[in-house]
Protein backbone atom coordinates (compact mmCIF):
# COMPACT_ATOMS: atom_id res chain seq x y z
CA UNK A 1 0.00 0.00 0.00
CA UNK A 2 0.97 3.74 -1.06
CA UNK A 3 2.07 5.63 1.98
CA UNK A 4 2.90 8.93 0.41
CA UNK A 5 -1.00 9.93 -0.54
CA UNK A 6 -2.43 13.59 -1.08
CA UNK A 7 -5.37 14.71 -0.15
CA UNK A 8 -7.96 15.65 -3.06
CA UNK A 9 -10.86 16.88 -0.58
CA UNK A 10 -14.43 15.27 0.08
CA UNK A 11 -12.37 12.98 2.18
CA UNK A 12 -10.29 11.70 -0.93
CA UNK A 13 -6.67 10.82 -0.96
CA UNK A 14 -4.21 9.55 -3.80
CA UNK A 15 -1.12 7.75 -3.78
CA UNK A 16 0.85 6.26 -6.35
CA UNK A 17 0.73 2.78 -6.58
CA UNK A 18 3.87 0.31 -6.14
CA UNK A 19 4.27 -3.23 -7.75
CA UNK A 20 3.02 -4.46 -4.43
CA UNK A 21 -0.55 -2.72 -5.03
CA UNK A 22 -0.70 -4.65 -8.25
CA UNK A 23 -4.30 -6.98 -6.72
CA UNK A 24 -5.89 -4.11 -5.66
CA UNK A 25 -5.35 -1.84 -9.07
CA UNK A 26 -6.44 -5.03 -10.61
CA UNK A 27 -9.76 -5.52 -8.36
CA UNK A 28 -10.73 -1.74 -9.40
CA UNK A 29 -10.36 -2.86 -13.25
CA UNK A 30 -11.64 -6.16 -13.18
CA UNK A 31 -14.82 -5.04 -11.56
CA UNK A 32 -14.91 -1.46 -13.62
CA UNK A 33 -14.29 -3.77 -16.65
CA UNK A 34 -17.08 -6.46 -15.38
CA UNK A 35 -19.59 -3.32 -14.87
CA UNK A 36 -19.02 -2.18 -18.15
CA UNK A 37 -19.33 -5.64 -19.96
CA UNK A 38 -23.01 -5.79 -18.44
CA UNK A 39 -23.80 -2.64 -20.49
CA UNK A 40 -22.31 -4.11 -23.58
CA UNK A 41 -19.09 -2.00 -23.54
CA UNK A 42 -16.61 -5.36 -23.34
CA UNK A 43 -13.36 -3.40 -24.48
CA UNK A 44 -11.95 -3.25 -21.20
CA UNK A 45 -12.07 -7.19 -20.88
CA UNK A 46 -10.51 -7.54 -24.37
CA UNK A 47 -7.30 -5.09 -23.45
CA UNK A 48 -6.76 -4.86 -19.31
CA UNK A 49 -5.50 -7.73 -17.97
CA UNK A 50 -3.48 -8.61 -14.68
CA UNK A 51 -0.49 -8.51 -16.61
CA UNK A 52 -1.04 -5.53 -19.05
CA UNK A 53 -1.47 -3.45 -15.13
CA UNK A 54 1.70 -4.76 -13.83
CA UNK A 55 3.22 -3.39 -16.76
CA UNK A 56 1.34 0.14 -16.32
CA UNK A 57 2.59 0.09 -12.94
CA UNK A 58 6.03 -0.96 -13.68
CA UNK A 59 6.46 1.68 -16.68
CA UNK A 60 3.74 4.42 -15.62
CA UNK A 61 2.53 6.22 -13.07
CA UNK A 62 -0.55 4.29 -11.41
CA UNK A 63 -2.81 5.77 -8.41
CA UNK A 64 -4.99 4.33 -6.24
CA UNK A 65 -8.13 6.70 -4.94
CA UNK A 66 -8.82 5.91 -1.07
CA UNK A 67 -12.09 7.56 0.70
CA UNK A 68 -12.35 7.47 3.90
CA UNK A 69 -8.86 4.78 3.60
CA UNK A 70 -10.98 2.57 1.33
CA UNK A 71 -10.11 1.93 -1.82
CA UNK A 72 -12.34 3.34 -4.74
CA UNK A 73 -10.19 3.95 -7.69
CA UNK A 74 -7.54 4.25 -9.72
CA UNK A 75 -5.68 6.27 -12.82
CA UNK A 76 -2.74 5.78 -15.04
CA UNK A 77 -0.78 8.87 -16.12
CA UNK A 78 2.15 9.29 -18.63
CA UNK A 79 3.83 11.48 -19.98
CA UNK A 80 4.29 9.81 -23.36
CA UNK A 81 1.23 9.14 -25.65
CA UNK A 82 -0.22 6.06 -25.31
CA UNK A 83 1.55 3.16 -27.28
CA UNK A 84 -1.27 2.27 -29.86
CA UNK A 85 -1.73 5.80 -31.10
CA UNK A 86 -0.49 5.93 -34.82
CA UNK A 87 0.83 9.54 -36.04
CA UNK A 88 -2.37 9.98 -37.96
CA UNK A 89 -4.13 9.83 -34.60
CA UNK A 90 -1.41 11.50 -33.13
CA UNK A 91 -1.94 14.79 -35.75
CA UNK A 92 -5.82 15.12 -34.81
CA UNK A 93 -4.49 16.46 -31.11
CA UNK A 94 -4.78 20.60 -31.63
CA UNK A 95 -0.74 20.53 -31.10
CA UNK A 96 0.66 17.08 -31.63
CA UNK A 97 4.62 18.09 -30.35
CA UNK A 98 3.75 19.96 -27.06
CA UNK A 99 3.93 18.22 -24.12
CA UNK A 100 0.77 16.26 -22.23
CA UNK A 101 0.15 13.80 -19.78
CA UNK A 102 -1.92 11.03 -21.13
CA UNK A 103 -4.55 9.45 -19.07
CA UNK A 104 -5.63 6.05 -19.34
CA UNK A 105 -7.39 3.12 -16.95
CA UNK A 106 -9.77 5.92 -14.93
CA UNK A 107 -11.69 3.76 -12.60
CA UNK A 108 -13.31 3.70 -9.78
CA UNK A 109 -15.72 1.10 -8.22
CA UNK A 110 -19.27 0.61 -9.71
CA UNK A 111 -20.95 1.29 -5.74
CA UNK A 112 -18.79 4.49 -5.54
CA UNK A 113 -19.85 6.13 -8.72
CA UNK A 114 -21.52 9.21 -8.85
CA UNK A 115 -19.73 10.64 -5.80
CA UNK A 116 -17.43 12.74 -7.67
CA UNK A 117 -14.07 10.73 -7.25
CA UNK A 118 -13.56 10.64 -10.99
CA UNK A 119 -14.08 14.14 -11.42
CA UNK A 120 -11.56 14.80 -8.34
CA UNK A 121 -9.05 12.00 -10.12
CA UNK A 122 -9.20 14.13 -13.80
CA UNK A 123 -8.46 17.08 -11.12
CA UNK A 124 -5.64 15.60 -10.05
CA UNK A 125 -4.35 14.71 -13.79
CA UNK A 126 -4.42 18.55 -14.69
CA UNK A 127 -2.88 19.58 -11.66
CA UNK A 128 0.12 16.40 -12.53
CA UNK A 129 0.12 18.05 -15.98
CA UNK A 130 0.42 21.21 -14.80
CA UNK A 131 3.74 20.22 -12.39
CA UNK A 132 4.95 18.41 -15.01
CA UNK A 133 4.99 21.41 -17.51
CA UNK A 134 2.22 20.10 -19.59
CA UNK A 135 0.48 22.07 -22.12
CA UNK A 136 -2.41 19.36 -22.65
CA UNK A 137 -3.94 16.58 -21.19
CA UNK A 138 -5.26 13.51 -23.67
CA UNK A 139 -7.15 10.29 -23.69
CA UNK A 140 -9.45 7.84 -25.93
CA UNK A 141 -12.64 7.40 -24.82
CA UNK A 142 -15.36 4.98 -26.66
CA UNK A 143 -17.88 7.22 -28.52
CA UNK A 144 -20.68 4.78 -27.77
CA UNK A 145 -20.03 5.31 -24.04
CA UNK A 146 -22.01 9.00 -24.15
CA UNK A 147 -22.15 9.03 -20.71
CA UNK A 148 -18.59 9.28 -20.23
CA UNK A 149 -17.83 11.61 -23.41
CA UNK A 150 -20.31 14.10 -21.41
CA UNK A 151 -18.56 13.77 -18.50
CA UNK A 152 -15.59 14.72 -19.76
CA UNK A 153 -17.36 17.44 -21.87
CA UNK A 154 -18.76 18.98 -18.89
CA UNK A 155 -15.10 19.03 -17.17
CA UNK A 156 -13.70 21.14 -20.45
CA UNK A 157 -12.47 18.42 -22.47
CA UNK A 158 -12.81 18.88 -25.78
CA UNK A 159 -13.18 16.18 -28.66
CA UNK A 160 -9.82 16.23 -31.02
CA UNK A 161 -10.55 13.74 -33.37
CA UNK A 162 -11.46 9.98 -33.49
CA UNK A 163 -10.31 6.72 -34.35
CA UNK A 164 -11.70 3.29 -35.51
CA UNK A 165 -10.36 0.38 -33.54
CA UNK A 166 -9.92 -2.58 -35.70
CA UNK A 167 -9.21 -4.76 -33.52
CA UNK A 168 -12.62 -4.01 -31.21
CA UNK A 169 -15.02 -4.61 -34.23
CA UNK A 170 -14.12 -1.00 -35.34
CA UNK A 171 -15.54 0.42 -32.70
CA UNK A 172 -15.26 4.39 -32.68
CA UNK A 173 -13.21 6.07 -30.48
CA UNK A 174 -13.21 9.65 -29.45
CA UNK A 175 -9.35 11.56 -29.14
CA UNK A 176 -10.02 14.02 -26.13
CA UNK A 177 -7.85 16.70 -24.78
CA UNK A 178 -7.91 20.04 -22.38
CA UNK A 179 -5.67 22.39 -22.99
CA UNK A 180 -4.07 23.55 -19.79
CA UNK A 181 -3.44 27.31 -19.08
Amino acid sequence: MTDNRVELGGNLEVGRASRGDLESVWAIIKSDSDWLAEKGLDHWRKYYTREKIAQKIGGQEVYLAYQNNDLVGTVTLDTNPVEYYRPEEMNQFTDPDASGLYVTALAVLPDKQGQGIASKLMEFADSEAKKKGGKYVRFDCRAAYTDLVNFYKKRGYKVAGETVDEEDNNELYLLMEKALQ
